[in-house]
C-alpha cells in the first residue's frame, strides 16, 4: 500500500512538472516552491493520521513507533523516540486519542526546511459522532529535505 501511494505521488509530481512551461523573467524572487509546500503539508497530515495507531503505554510501543512513523520521521528523531517512548507523540490514554494534525501556519525557513505550527486534534467517541475536538494540543514541527525527500526532524508539543 505504501509503495502504491508513493507511486501515485511520484506520478502526480512528474505530471505537474511535465505540464508546466518554463517562464523567463528578468528578476529572481524567493518564493516558496508550491510543490514542496504541498509535499510537506501532505507529510505532516499523513503523519498526524498515524498518531492514534501508536499506544505509548503498550509494551511494544518502540516497535509501533518504528512501524508507523519511519516513513515520516528522520532516523535521528526516530531513534530518540524509540529509545525513550515518553518523548514520542501518540496515544497516551484510551480516550481522548489523537485524530489528526491541524496546520495553522507553514513557513519555508530555508530552501530545504519548513516550520509548521498547528494543533494535534484529540477526539473521543462523542466527537466521532458530533464532530469537533475534545482537545487541541499546540505543536511545532520542522520538516527538512533529507536525501531527496521530506522528513520530520523536530516535533514539539507545547502544553
Amino acid at each position: 500500500m505504501k509503495q502504491f501511494i508513493l507511486a501515485i505521488c511520484l506520478l502526480i509530481t512528474v505530471s505537474l512538472f511535465a505540464c508546466t512551461t518554463p517562464q523567463i523573467t528578468s528578476t529572481v524572487t524567493a518564493t516558496p516552491n508550491t510543490n514542496d509546500e504541498g509535499e510537506v503539508r501532505n507529510l505532516i497530515e499523513n503523519f498526524g493520521k498515524r498518531l492514534q495507531a501508536v499506544a505509548l503505554l503498550a509494551p511494544d510501543a518502540a516497535e509501533e513507533i518504528k512501524d508507523q512513523y519511519s516513513e515520516f520521521v528522520s532516523p535521528t528523531l526516530l531513534a530518540e523516540w524509540t529509545q525513550d517512548v515518553s518523548k514520542a507523540p501518540g496515544r497516551k490514554v484510551s480516550s481522548p486519542w489523537p485524530d489528526h494534525i491541524e496546520i495553522t501556519s507553514l513557513k519555508q525557513a530555508e530552501s530545504d526546511r519548513y516550520v509548521m505550527s498547528g494543533f494535534v486534534i484529540e477526539i473521543t467517541s462523542v466527537e466521532v459522532v458530533n464532530g469537533g475536538a475534545a482537545a487541541k494540543i499546540p505543536v511545532r514541527v520542522v520538516v527538512q529535505r533529507v536525501q531527496d525527500h521530506w522528513l520530520i526532524t523536530e516535533y514539539a508539543e507545547r502544553q
